[in-house]
This record gives C-alpha cells, structure tokens and sequence, in this order.
C-alpha cells in the first residue's frame, strides 16, 4: 500500500524533496540484504513504503510525529547490515540515518566521543588514534555504525577483554521515543555532558538495549557518547609503498601471537587465566581452522584443497591474541604471564604464524576486525548461529556441541565443508563472560543448501534451549517468544515495555517484539 499522497507531502516538506522516494528502484535497494533468502527466499525482503534521509534530531522528531498522527509504521538505521534493519511487512517507511555523519566530539581528557549514526568503526578509530585513543570494533566489521552497536543491536568483538561488550561502553544518548518525545539519558539528561550513561540523569539502558537490543523496536536513537580506550601506537599508520594484503607494522608497544592448546578445556582455563591476570588488548577465536583458508585463497574452488594442508590440529583449540602496554616493561610483564599460563595449561605458541609478515596481517586483522570481508570473498553470504553471552565455559561448551551439529550437514552437502569448527568469538570484561558463534557457509543460490541452512539454523536454536545455552547471537522474528518461557519469562516484560513506551506502535516491532498476540 502506497502512501497517501498527503502524508508523502507533510514528509516531504520535513526532510526536503531530495531526501525523500517512493520510487520503487531505490526502494528496493533497501530491501536487497544479506540473509534475506531465509526469510523470502530470495535476496530482497519486504520493500517499504517510501524511504527519508533526515539530517538531525527534530528531522527525525517530526517524522515520528507524522507516523504517530496518521498510523503509519517507520523503522530507522544507520549502515543497515542484515534483515533486521529493514522492515518488516508492508506499510512501513524506512529511516535512512547516512546524513547524520558526524563525530560531534573527541573528549581526549575523559576519554569518550560522540558520535551519530553513519559513523562507522574506522571513522571513529583513525581519529581516535590520533590522539592516542582507541575504540571497541565489533566483529562485524569496521565499516559498521558505531552508534547502532552501543544501543540497538549485540556489540561483540575481539577489543572485548580490554574495552568491554557494547552495552557497558555506551555513555549519555539521545533517543528519540516511539511518540516523538526525545529523552536524554544518563549525565546529558541532567544537562551535564556525555560522560556516563547511569546518572545523575535517567539510566534506562537495561529498557533502552538490555543484552542485545531492540532492533529498531523503541524508536530512533540520534547521538550517543562511547567510551575510548588506550592507544598506545603511532598516531597514524604508515601506508606508502605497504600493500594493502602485507598487513600493517606492529607498533612497538605490541605483540601478536597464534596460542594453541591440547584440548577444548585447556583452552577455557588459559582464556580464564588471562582474564584473572588482567593482560591482553585484543584475544579471541579470531582465526579457527575452518577460516584459515579464507585468508588466503581467492575462490572457493581452492577452499577445500587449502583447507586440508593446514594443520588442524595446531588451529583447533587455538586463540589469537594482541599484547598492549604503556611501557616496555609492562609490556614484559604481559609477555611473561603469556608464557607462564601456557606452561601451565599446556599451550604453546603456533609457529608458523611467527613469520613477521604472515604476524604483520594477523595484527591489523585483529585491530580493525577485518575476517568478515573474508568470508563473504569466499561464500558470497554465510550465516550465523549459536553464541549467547555466557560464562566462557558455556561458550566453549557451545563450541563442541555446534561442531557435531554442523557434522550431519556436512555430510549431506547442505553447507560447506569448513572441517566442522568455524566457532569464532571471545571472552570480554576479564574474562567476565564471552561467546562463541558457529559460523556456516552456504550456497544460496542452491534450493538444496538454503532449505540445509534454515534447518541447521532452526535445529541449533532449538538445542540452545534443550541444552541451556542461551538466546543465540542471530536475530530471527519471534526469537524472543521462543527463548523467553526458558529465560524467566523474558518476552512478558518486553511487550510491556513496547506498550508503554509506544502505545500506538508506530515504531516497527518486528525484530523486537509485537505489545500483543
């Protein structure tokens, strides 16, 4: 259904003729999303009724006003990476948030920025080095809003057990609610800044995100503060005469090793030992052995040839991790206790990823979280399942079960051979909690592979309910209403918060939750 051609004039006068179609060529450029076939089959989901590019907070204030007067549902996002950001059924206009591009502030003292929505990962990390800061990359990608990964959707990445999970680095936020009213949250909303998101102003952030966001469901949020971290390389990277695939310089101050270990549980306790000794920039399953290939090959033809010629056995219980320090007897100290936990857990360094330019391109992999590109140069797409935030031992408890569970699917052909281990995830906070998710590739151009991953998918949702190992790290409609019965009865309390906070639910619901049956 179209809309009326009023209500397109009233939009139209907010956000300018320019910035606003209905035309149905750009609209489809929204629908065409990565994991789209698994919900229609094919490439394209649900085409919205019309598509605005506001430019600032009252933009995007008076939009919902209109939607909120005249019944009309909008779903916003920023750099809008997979399903959930577009919307979902018909009569839904799309909020496109590219105009609102900029880093408002870089507070080098308090160590924080303020950002809006467009801003990705690697905006905010080249100007944060410069001035010897740093931001928390989430692994998908540094080409991802930074802004969406603090409020609206997960926030994992391998920074995580030095700068934390998303959700504890988001600081005061601009939110405009599902009625049009916007509401300043934590120190902005006592007029007092960006610095902290729980006060003296109203906190909110367990309603505003919880663990994993609302997904576009509570309204639109505008500007957030992010906290920053230490940088303790060059202001900038040297790139004449460096090709992009040699990697970057591992500053001085930094080291990068491949950890292998004998077993899944020896691998746990020296993740946990790590964490108890409070060392590490950057650790995680950055690199199981199913992805080793991809760094490598340029088709998926040499894939399975590569993968039998790596040795298995050194990259199935390994982890890679980045030394950071402020000094170089720090940094001795981290590179000792390194040493100290291996003996002890029975580790040991991988050598053939000591060779300084295979480390070069491990070191700038694990800084901007890069492995994501990887994957789809290989598969076209891929898919995602598993990988709650959990105790790290649930999470490699997690790991072993999603490998026999990708077995059968292997073996049938349905997704591709990746030797059955493609876990990737990390511990974050120290160690506090972490994930492990169970990558699989795919054909979704084959009838025989999609109908295979749907169901791989479906059965490993399942088992992470019969097995306790919590809401899965994919976003499929309805989630919450299948986890929740098993989770304190989650799904009650998020439709009272969706009909408290948007009684006319004009703010789409569908990959949060409907107030109502």
């Amino acid at each position: 259904m179209a809309l009326r051609k009023n209500v397109y004039r009233i939009l139209e006068d907010i956000v300018g003729q320019q910035n606003i179609s209905e035309e149905p060529f750009i609209l489809d450029t929204y629908a065409f999303q990565w994991l789209a076939e698994t919900i229609s089959g094919t490439k394209f989901c649900t085409r919205p009724e019309a598509v605005l590019l506001p430019c600032n907070v009252e933009e995007v204030q008076a939009i919902i006003k209109v939607c909120n007067r005249y019944g009309i549902r909008y779903k916003a996002f920023s750099t809008g990476w997979g399903p959930w950001n577009t919307v979902g059924g018909e009569g839904v206009i799309q909020l496109d948030l590219r105009r609102m591009n900029s880093i408002v502030e870089i507070d080098e003292k308090n160590m924080y920025a303020v950002v809006e929505p467009y801003v990705i990962g690697s905006q905010l990390q080249v100007e944060a080095m410069k001035k010897g800061l740093n931001c928390h990359m989430v692994g998908a990608g540094a080409n991802c809003s930074i802004l969406a990964s603090a409020t609206s959707m997960a926030g994992y990445g391998l920074t995580g057990i030095f700068m934390g999970y998303s959700n504890s680095n988001v600081l005061g936020v601009e939110w405009v609610l599902p009625d049009g009213e916007i509401l300043r949250l934590g120190s902005l909303g006592s007029g007092d800044g960006w610095f902290c998101g729980d006060g003296p102003g109203p906190s909110l952030r367990g309603i505003m995100r919880g663990m994993v966001g609302a997904l576009g469901g509570l309204g639109v949020f505008t500007k957030c503060g992010v906290k920053l971290y230490p940088w303790y390389g060059p202001p900038t990277t040297p790139m004449e005469g460096i090709h992009p695939l040699n990697g970057m310089p591992i500053p001085e101050n930094y080291l990068a090793h491949s950890l292998t270990f004998p077993s899944w549980e020896a691998l746990a306790d020296a993740v946990y030992r790590i964490g108890e000794a409070e060392i590490g920039y950057v650790m995680g399953r950055a690199l199981p052995p199913g992805l080793i290939p991809v760094i490598s090959i340029s088709s998926a033809a040499d894939y399975t040839q590569m993968l039998q010629m790596v040795k298995m056995d050194e990259f199935k219980y390994a982890i890679q991790i980045i030394l950071g320090a402020n000094s170089a007897r720090e940094l001795e100290y981290q590179k000792r206790a390194v040493e100290d936990i291996l003996s002890e857990t029975g580790g040991k360094i991988i050598q053939m990823m000591e060779e300084p330019s295979v480390k070069n391109i491990l070191f700038r992999h694990l800084i901007k979280s890069e492995g994501i590109s990887r994957v789809f140069q290989l598969a076209g797409t891929f898919a995602t399942s598993l990988g709650a935030g959990t105790s790290w031992d649930t999470a490699v408890a997690t790991g072993k079960i999603g490998e026999q569970l990708k077995r059968k699917y292997i073996d049938r052909g349905a997704i591709a051979d990746d030797g059955g281990d493609l876990a990737w995830g990390g511990t974050y906070q120290q160690g506090r909690f972490g994930h492990l998710e169970e990558i699989i590739m795919y054909d979704f151009q084959d009838a025989d592979s999609l109908k295979g991953a749907d169901e791989y998918v479906e059965e490993s949702a399942q088992t992470a309910i019969d097995k306790s190992l919590g809401q899965p790290i994919s976003i499929v409609r309805g989630m919450a209403e299948q986890f929740g019965p098993s989770s304190c009865d989650y799904h009650i309390w998020m439709k009272k918060i969706k009909k408290a906070f948007d009684p006319n639910t004009t703010s789409d619901p569908s990959f949060y939750i409907e107030p109502e049956a």
